[in-house]
């Protein structure tokens, strides 16, 4: 199984991408999973999601807000007290904001962005650092996003507080590797969840056109043909973290359906 008795930190646990990779790690073979998020209702939706898969996964849920680096030690050092070793930790906390074009931006929201998505995110990946390095081995995944490589209307602070975070990693890479640590980056782009089926809606209401329009208008672009499932992200983030990526390190998958092509 791709993550056979792995230990695995995600952050970020949530309806749509997080939720996902807790329980795809579990059903890949995971001992266990230690899942984060500010919300612990959503912890026990992700606990019950993982228990009904009957594999036997450990599940360590733990409140956490990233932006605090007190919180992110706790949830390092309870892992550590519970399972003795980190394999891998997946970045998958972030905050989007509003839409909005860069001439009238409200700057205080940007900081708020950077504050979760890149300076959160370095909290978290800081604090498991120590433990990995102690071990020679581990593995970091930063979710990350198309709108970094193509820009959509209105997610410039978004992807500005992503696009820091991208170039963190070739950093992160470079210093951790002679410690046996991988770091990589995953771009999502469309991904059928939450917010994408928010936004057909909404889109289809203002067109006045049926959703199904809207969904075969995007589909149009992706080479698949088809919005990808957050389920199939899920999977490619979790290779990254496998051993079947133990070459891998300071790079960039793209999981979008083929939307984006890099050069």
């Amino acid at each position: 199984m791709l993550l056979h008795d792995k230990v695995i930190i995600i952050s970020g646990i949530g309806p749509g991408l997080g939720v996902k990779l807790a329980v795809e790690a579990a059903r890949e073979g995971a001992r266990a999973v230690v899942i984060a998020a500010r919300t612990a209702a959503k912890l026990d939706d992700a606990e019950a999601r993982i228990r009904a898969l009957g594999v036997g996964c450990e599940v360590l849920k733990l409140a956490a807000d990233i932006t605090i680096p007190s919180q992110c030690t706790r949830l390092v050092e309870q892992a550590v007290a519970r399972h003795g070793r980190i394999d891998a930790l997946l970045n998958s906390a972030f905050v989007h904001g509003g839409f909005e074009p860069i001439a009238h931006a409200d700057l205080q929201g940007w900081r708020a962005l950077f504050d979760t998505n890149l300076f959160g995110t370095m909290n978290l990946t800081q604090a498991v650092v120590p433990q990995m390095r102690q071990q020679g081995s581990g593995a970091i995944a930063m979710i990350n996003t198309q709108a970094v490589r193509k820009p959509f209307a209105g997610e410039a602070g978004y992807a500005a507080s992503k696009g820091a975070l991208a170039v963190a990693v070739k950093y992160r890479a470079q210093e951790l590797g002679p410690h046996g640590i991988r770091v990589n980056s995953v771009h999502m782009g469309w991904m059928w969840r939450a917010p994408v089926q928010g936004y057909v809606a909404h889109t289809a209401a203002q067109q006045q056109v049926p959703q199904e329009q809207i969904v075969a208008r995007i589909a149009a672009d992706i080479p698949l043909g088809h919005i990808p499932t957050d389920d199939d992200c899920a999977k490619a983030a979790l290779f990254l973290v496998s051993d079947y990526a133990k070459a891998v390190t300071g790079a960039s998958l793209d999981a979008n359906g083929g939307a984006f092509m890099p050069q």
